[in-house]
């Protein structure tokens, strides 16, 4: 086995790797190499991906490198600016590029043409005067629209990322060299590049002893005991505060979570620090939930911290927008009908479920009030409003012409806030304004208008036909809430999630480029959606069990409990830990799908939607078994 010589900024995923699996190698940084004779070593790693830009070396250690690769030696280049007769300019960003494998007779054993690798918020170097006597075995292509695979043929030449200059040069145009710490997706394939280039080093096959990942999952969790649950929900509690979400425990607001954006360079994921109204109330219902179900007080202030916090600032509470719900601390002047229904729930169920009820009760009433007044007669509403667009006269408007969309993905939460607040005490206006929308939903469904999926839109309807049917005891609104159930089988996954789906592709968000997108390519694709689908199932199959008592939705509410508990983040690092992200892939069990999403693609974690939304969920089958006991 050859003695390799690793050079970089510091030690890294890569260096340490081979330093375990290659005797005899040795790592020396960059800042102590001026004394390093690189004719003692029989090969040479020079990693550069963990510095600030690309790297560039000295002349003193060049001409040797290039000396070595001139005699045979096998030299590994990774974000290196320049080598031999080729040099770059500066990196660029790969935010939405993904790479992918080229047929050619470098391809490693274990990848074919086609495949796609991600790299997640990467930088890649251009080079001129670049050899092209070989085909790269990667390159960079910019919003590939495949779930992990696409047809060699459609692929155009890219940008290079990793090839073969001769048998003894190897070149990496981008950053690789933490490939662990940044979760490069997925696992499998890149280990095999990463084989690949320690054997090349090696001069014979390595096979390296993989760390764990730094996300890891239990997966094939059968609920059989509540403790799986409430170890769940305390995981997931607890990593609220061990990732810095509470502002002064929720005084201020509640952050909104992780952006998809992990570094390549050092792994560290991009905090978004904006408060919005909708993830602090979701947030502040986790913890409620809490205190409902086991009496946690400290639980009880931190919801009361949000409510308060919601209520107190981001409500309007004079002139013609008395009501409204702000979206968030920047979008101060907007109301998103969905979100601002979200952020009241707590509230509603603090009102309906506890002996107490709601402190904040009147204020949630004038907050259902406002949209109602800007909601057409069949129940829907436009998807947002502005303060700025809006006048006496075109409220009016709002309120009495048919404007508005039949998507769940607006509306569906905004049809339960108003039924929870009508069970609560609230007018019959929010009743009758309920079951128009949803009448009007369900005249059109399956072909109501879609935002991110099919699934999307037949996840966020069983909790408002829940909780129509549990007022109104209509059949025709209990047949509503079974019919889409039954729907929602047909992408029901064993593992107990539900797949994307989209029949004809119609959503708005779907196969998009430069701009919000779905995480589906192509039906069929094996991943789940904890953003925008599954992640209302939970509260979902629970108020169905509640409002009709049939063990059919708590064997649902089992199942995807079961998935979620299979599938929360396990990790030693605090501020992942107990979280749920956007994106799974139930083929691999692993965090992995379309990375198009101009903010929310598969790594994100949001607050509110997805982590305050489970938990939610997963603790109100507590309070329906109660209910129906009572």
């Amino acid at each position: 086995m050859h003695k390799i010589l690793i050079l970089s900024h510091k030690p890294n995923d890569l260096s340490d790797l081979i330093l375990q699996s290659c005797p005899g190698a040795a790592f020396v940084p960059f800042a102590d190499s001026a004394n390093v004779y690189l004719q003692d070593w029989d090969a040479l790693a020079i990693l550069g991906g963990c510095g600030e830009t690309g790297y560039t070396l000295p002349p003193f250690l060049r001409t040797q490198a290039e000396a070595m690769a001139a005699e045979g030696k096998p030299v590994f280049c990774e974000f290196c600016v320049s080598f031999g007769c080729f040099y770059a300019g500066d990196p660029e960003p790969m935010i939405h590029h993904r790479l992918a494998v080229h047929d050619t007779p470098d391809t490693p054993s274990g990848l074919a043409a086609g495949d796609i690798l991600d790299g997640h918020r990467n930088d890649c170097l251009t080079y001129y005067f670049c050899p092209e006597n070989r085909s790269p075995i990667l390159t960079y292509h910019n919003y590939l629209c495949a779930h992990d695979h696409i047809s060699p043929d459609t692929l155009d030449t890219g940008r290079r990322a990793l090839w073969y200059v001769s048998d003894n040069l190897l070149i990496c145009a981008f950053r690789l060299c933490n490939f662990h710490r940044a979760r490069l997706a997925p696992a499998a394939r890149w280990q095999t590049v990463i084989t690949t280039v320690i054997s090349f080093l090696a001069g014979e096959a390595v096979t390296p002893v993989y760390p764990a990942p730094v996300c890891t999952f239990r997966k094939g969790t059968a609920i059989t005991h509540a403790g799986q649950v409430q170890d769940a929900v305390q995981a997931g509690l607890s990593w609220f505060r061990n990732a810095d979400m509470l502002i002064a425990d929720g005084q201020g607001g509640v952050k909104e979570g992780l952006s998809h954006h992990i570094h390549a360079s050092d792994g560290k994921q991009v905090r978004i620090k904006q408060v919005r109204t909708d993830c602090t109330g979701e947030t502040g219902g986790a913890y409620l939930l809490d205190w409902m179900c086991s009496g946690n007080f400290d639980s009880l202030r931190t919801f009361r911290n949000t409510e308060d916090f919601i209520f107190r600032y981001m409500q309007i509470h004079d002139g013609i927008h008395t009501g409204m719900m702000r979206w968030s601390e920047t979008a101060w002047m907007t109301c998103y009908q969905d979100d601002a229904a979200r952020a009241i729930l707590p509230t509603l169920f603090c009102q309906n479920f506890t002996k107490e009820g709601s402190r904040h009760f009147a204020d949630a009433v004038k907050a259902c009030t406002y949209m109602v007044n800007t909601t057409g007669p069949n129940g829907l509403r436009v998807p947002r409003t502005d303060c700025t667009n809006l006048t006496e006269a075109s409220m009016k408007s709002l309120h009495t012409s048919n404007t508005g969309t039949t998507s769940a993905h607006y509306n569906a939460y905004y049809h339960a806030a108003l039924l929870l607040c009508y069970r609560g005490g609230g007018p019959d206006i929010f009743l009758q304004t309920a079951e128009a929308g949803l009448r009007s939903i369900m005249a059109v469904y399956p072909d109501n208008t879609r935002e991110t999926s099919e699934t999307e839109e037949m996840c966020r309807l069983i909790f408002p036909l829940a909780a129509l049917y549990e007022i109104t005891k209509d059949p025709e609104h209990r047949a509503w809430l079974y019919r889409v159930t039954e729907d929602l089988q047909k992408v029901h996954h064993p593992s107990g999630g539900y797949m994307e789906w989209d029949t004809g592709y119609r959503a708005n968000c779907s196969r998009r480029e430069a701009g919000e997108c779905a995480l589906l390519a192509e039906n069929g694709d094996p991943v789940v959606d904890l953003l925008y689908s599954t992640n209302w199932l939970p509260m979902g199959f629970a108020y169905a069990y509640l409002a009709t008592g049939d063990n059919l939705f708590r064997d649902k509410w089992l199942e995807v409990a079961g998935f979620l508990v299979s599938c929360q983040t396990c990790s030693e690092d605090p501020s992942l830990h107990g979280s749920w992200t956007r994106a799974f892939d139930v083929s691999r069990w692993e965090i992995y799908g379309v990375p198009h999403d101009i903010g929310w693609a598969p790594c994100c974690v949001e607050t509110g939607w997805t982590v305050g939304e489970i938990l939610m969920g997963l603790q109100f089958m507590q309070i329906a078994e109660s209910v129906l006991k009572a």
